[in-house]
């Protein structure tokens, strides 16, 4: 897996409309692409044009980030209620949180506040949850799930699940690495195989003054190839992943949906509220199957991703280049092999969570307005 556009896009700059900048290969050949085989796509390509274009929008997101940074005890059961509802949801779409086993076992990664673990409890009286959470001495979020449950039916390990060094095959850790002594040799639950795993991390605003500056561009790499090695690592067979994941046409959503798509049943869900105006989305795998050939070699690709952008911190100047090594004609050739092999299959995917981000824009206040003082004029 590249993982190339993850970085690009996480990091980027706005240019002059306000649209994050994008890698070039995105814009002339995977855009184009599905412009022409999906309705779908390509009306929402045109509502995002007309978002990034107003500031209206761009203040409606602004202030949804800054309540999500300064949550003051209101607004953090809020956040906690609505992932809660998420669950309902996706329980509705996909029947992923009914375990039919009789003691089922949840591990919960990036856990925090918690509201997938009181889903998964709530649909299964004897499962047992097991979680890792970052710390809220480093900017990690409270953990709201009921004392009961934290007391009797949930194990949780507060840790930054980005440098679990050991569990990445990491062996030696240079002595001049400015985090030398913030890497974990652990490895949380070894020996443990779980029927459900929730991935639900984000790269936190909050955790950034906790964090080393190398980490700064590629963290969001990081994070994704962490929770992926953690959870391949410990998911039984047959079992099921639920990972939070942003836009289904970025370079490293497609690469990793076409993985999943080789290793177990895949599908996407999309919240029709909390997620709608966003570009974010949850993968659904079920009936995983670790020990193919194929889910063996992506782990051990995320592992080498995990030390590229982690161990090379003597070229911080060099870090743009370090997630888009290969030359540009390596890199189209590449996309547009994806493209050949996953494309129809990834507008398959893509299309009910394109509708659901259409609708919702196509309702946004800051849109409509602007197309109401079109009309006038």
């Amino acid at each position: 897996m590249s993982f190339t556009n993850a970085t690009l896009e996480d990091n980027s700059t706005s240019s002059k409309d306000g649209r994050p900048s994008i890698h070039p290969q995105m814009e002339q050949i995977v855009f184009p692409y599905l412009s022409v085989r999906s309705e779908t796509f390509r009306g929402l390509e045109k509502l995002r044009s007309e978002g990034w274009k107003s500031t209206k929008g761009d203040n409606h997101f602004k202030q949804q980030r800054k309540q999500a940074d300064e949550a003051d005890e209101r607004t953090k059961h809020f956040f906690f209620e609505s992932m809660q509802k998420i669950g309902i949801q996706l329980q509705a779409a996909t029947g992923v949180l009914v375990l039919p086993c009789e003691n089922p076992q949840v591990l919960d990664l990036c856990m925090a506040p918690g509201g997938y673990t009181a889903s998964a409890l709530r649909y299964n009286p004897h499962a047992s949850v097991s979680a890792i959470s970052l710390p809220t001495a480093l900017g990690g979020h409270e953990v709201l799930v009921s004392k009961q449950y934290l007391e009797h039916r949930i194990d949780l390990r507060y840790l930054d699940i980005t440098m679990l060094a050991a569990e990445f095959s990491i062996e030696e850790i240079p002595i001049d690495h400015p985090d030398a002594a913030d890497f974990l040799t652990e490895r949380p639950f070894h020996g443990t195989s779980f029927d459900l795993v929730f991935c639900d991390g984000q790269v936190l605003r909050t955790h950034a003054a906790h964090r080393s500056d190398y980490r700064e561009k590629n963290e969001a790499t990081r994070l994704t190839c962490s929770q992926l090695i953690l959870a391949m690592q410990r998911v039984k067979t047959g079992g099921t992943l639920v990972m939070l994941l942003h836009k289904v046409e970025a370079w490293d959503t497609m690469e990793l949906l076409r993985t999943l798509d080789k290793i177990a049943n895949i599908q996407l869900f999309k919240p029709t509220k909390s997620h709608a105006t966003r570009g974010s989305f949850y993968l659904v795998a079920k009936n995983i199957q670790p020990n193919k050939a194929e889910a063996k070699s992506a782990v051990k690709g995320w592992k080498e991703r995990w030390k590229a952008v982690t161990f090379p911190v003597a070229r911080i100047e060099d870090s743009e280049d370090a997630l888009a090594s290969t030359h540009s004609d390596e890199q189209s050739k590449e996309l547009s092999g994806l493209l050949e092999d996953f494309g129809e299959r990834l507008i398959e995917l893509g299309e009910p969570v394109w509708q659901i981000q259409k609708d919702a824009l196509g309702r946004a206040p800051w849109l409509q307005k602007k197309r109401e003082m079109v009309a006038i004029c």
